[in-house]
């Protein structure tokens, strides 16, 4: 183990980060932060130790991965995991500089007696300081079978190769992706029967208030907690996230050397979030050649900074070449950064960034993410469409607006459950149909839309009424853009999705 550091100094600092090898009572300093709804699925993965795949945990800056591995071995400890057989590292600490990841294990075996031969658990933090750490990685799990490895970095220095790497079963790749809307009302102090109160006629302005509020700054965990945080929530985002991945983990990784370059593009990106692109609109706009501009949205995508949707047409069919696209900050909270945050519900700048929050829900469900585009044509759009994973056929379509405007009088709900409808279940099917009118040629081409491809279920999002109505087979779901938010983001969406896939076999 050549290393420039006295073999003392870096024991010390392997002790440091492992307190629970000399007291039984130590636990990780992040033990008791709050959890994050990915937690569980994680942890199931990340302790299995008959699965002989490394786990690769992947993500945006400061949205809780580091949080997430402390809390994973403080919960292996609870259950009574051999303190000894739990071997933690954070590589960024100067006194590992040089060192192969298979030297922390001999270095633990003789300081705490960890046998690699028994089921044991060998985390890394910030794997993107080490050099070639994907050959390591490979070489750790086929030299100590028994042991679970687990590595964490931020996407945008190492997501590179790990589509190909999980491809080849090598990798188990984890996605931990900012705060859904639904986790960002849990940790605002909400549980499931006050959010369930919310969602009723008389707090819908309360839940206006709260999406607000997520646009601004509830993708990141520490805004969500600190009050700190929030009051300098443009230095946060900008220091700690923007400026990081800009300045130096793109640079690093892909040699980029006109960093303000990269920085006009996104805050191009950023004004036209959600809006239809081609890249000739976005070199004029950013005065950056095509060829560079393919490369940097790569870039920023693989940094989770930004995500792009492919368009269909109103048969349902994709282009050969993607010559439009729509773009999206990845996260809304980022605009806080890059401009001014929303003032309120009657923000002109909210209609925008309001699809863009709503896009951000999708990467909490990845049969959705992976499955998600919008249609155009000449005298028509679809905002989004979700596609079965099988034939590609369209199964979902959402209409995104911040307007009760067209919705027939008497069609408020009054029950203040989302999706309960408005008329009896023996209502006939005429009376039905004509209750879901009211929106008149605004949602013609979603009403068109759903009837050419038989789409069972649509939503049509307001500020402040829900009901549900129907058009020929479709049934469509008019529901405050938070209620949808919330669906998105919680198990329901990935539970709805299934039912259409498994309806529509054919």
């Amino acid at each position: 183990m050549p290393h420039a550091l006295p073999r003392a100094d870096v024991m010390g600092r392997l002790a440091a980060d492992n307190p629970w090898w000399a007291d039984e009572t130590a636990r990780p300093f992040a033990a008791d932060l709050p959890q994050r709804d990915h937690f569980a699925p994680f942890f199931e993965l990340a302790a299995d130790c008959a699965l002989h795949r490394a786990v690769v945990l992947m993500g945006p800056r400061r949205v809780g991965k580091t949080v997430l591995l402390h809390q994973v071995v403080d919960t292996l400890l609870q259950q009574g995991a051999e303190r000894r057989q739990i071997l933690f590292a954070t590589l960024d600490a100067p006194a590992y500089t040089g060192m192969e990841l298979a030297d922390f294990v001999e270095l633990a075996a003789e300081m705490a007696g960890l046998d690699p031969n028994r089921p044991g658990w060998v985390i890394f933090d910030e794997i993107q300081y080490m050099a070639d750490w994907e050959r390591g990685l490979d070489t750790l799990a086929a030299r100590w079978p028994a042991l679970r490895c687990t590595v964490c970095g931020s996407a945008a220095p190492a997501l590179r190769r790990m589509g190909d790497a999980e491809a080849a079963g090598r990798f188990a790749v984890y996605m931990l992706p900012p705060l859904s809307f639904a986790e960002f009302l849990r940790l605002s102090g909400g549980q499931r029967r006050d959010m369930k109160q919310l969602f009723t006629p008389e707090r819908m302005d309360e839940l206006n208030e709260l999406l607000v509020r997520y646009m601004n700054f509830g993708g990141y965990p520490e805004a969500v907690v600190s009050e700190r945080v929030r009051a300098d929530m443009a230095r946060f985002l900008r220091s700690e996230i923007i400026d990081r991945v800009l300045c130096s983990d793109l640079p690093g990784l892909y040699g980029i050397s006109d960093v303000q370059e990269l920085n006009r593009l996104l805050a191009v990106l950023a004004l036209n979030s959600g809006r239809e692109v081609t890249l000739e609109d976005l070199r004029g706009e950013s005065g950056i050649a095509v060829n560079t501009l393919k490369r940097y949205l790569d870039y920023l995508e693989a940094a989770f900074l930004v995500v792009r949707l492919r368009r269909i047409d109103d048969a349902g069919r994709r282009f050969r070449r993607d010559r439009s696209f729509k773009v999206y900050l990845a996260n809304p909270s980022m605009r806080t950064a890059l401009f001014a945050p929303i003032t309120g519900p009657d923000d002109p700048g909210l209609q925008p960034l309001l699809e863009t929050a709503v896009v951000g829900q999708l990467l909490c469900s990845p049969a959705l993410s992976r499955n998600t585009c919008y249609a155009r044509w000449d005298g028509g759009e679809v905002a989004l469409v979700g596609l079965h994973p099988v034939h590609g056929k369209p199964v979902l379509a959402f209409d995104i607006r911040w307007s009760d405007e067209g919705i027939a009088p008497g069609q408020k709900n009054g029950n203040g459950r989302c999706g309960a409808p408005t008329v009896p279940a023996n209502t006939t099917r005429a009376a039905r149909k004509a209750a879901s009118n009211g929106n008149g040629t605004q949602l013609r081409p979603l009403f068109e839309f759903a009837r050419r491809h038989n789409v069972r279920k649509s939503y049509v999002t307001t500020r402040t009424t829900f009901t549900v109505g129907v058009q020929g087979d479709t049934e469509f779901s008019y529901l405050p853009a938070g209620m949808l938010a919330f669906t998105l983001s919680s198990q329901a969406a990935e539970r709805i999705f299934a039912k259409l896939v498994t309806a529509d076999c054919g």
